[in-house]
């Protein structure tokens, strides 16, 4: 029995991590990383002109997250998987759009509906 410690902790790394393997995943995942992204896996928004396809008359937006002036919404009304980055919010709507915010989209431009969108959320699950 070999009682060299360091000798057989180094065996069973050696023998069980393939870092060679782990580094062509991981590269080959930043690769796959395209920026502007939404978030999990969730479909890409690139340009505005892609945004004003999200964008829809008389439908329902959740503020998903919100961080540094920047919004995330998913469309409640088509209960969307795609979550994307507004970025054409007046000051006056980024100020009072929270995680959880509802907001709708009327008239070309996004209203406050409701500060209570998750408890509209979880009242449709």
């Amino acid at each position: 029995m070999d009682l060299n410690i360091f000798k057989n902790i180094r065996e069973d790394i050696k023998n069980s991590i393939d870092v060679k393997v782990f580094i062509e995943e991981l590269t080959n995942f930043l690769k796959n990383i395209d920026e502007p992204k939404t978030k999990e896996n969730l479909a890409p928004i690139s340009a505005n002109e892609e945004l004003e396809n999200y964008r829809k008359e008389g439908h329902l937006y959740l503020v998903t997250e919100d961080r540094n002036n920047e919004i995330y919404l998913n469309d409640f009304t088509e209960k969307s998987k795609v979550e994307f980055k507004e970025t054409n919010l007046p000051e006056e709507i980024l100020k009072d759009a929270k995680e959880g915010t509802m907001l709708e989209y009327k008239n070309g431009k996004y209203e406050i509906y409701s500060q209570n969108g998750y408890d509209m959320l979880f009242k449709n699950n």
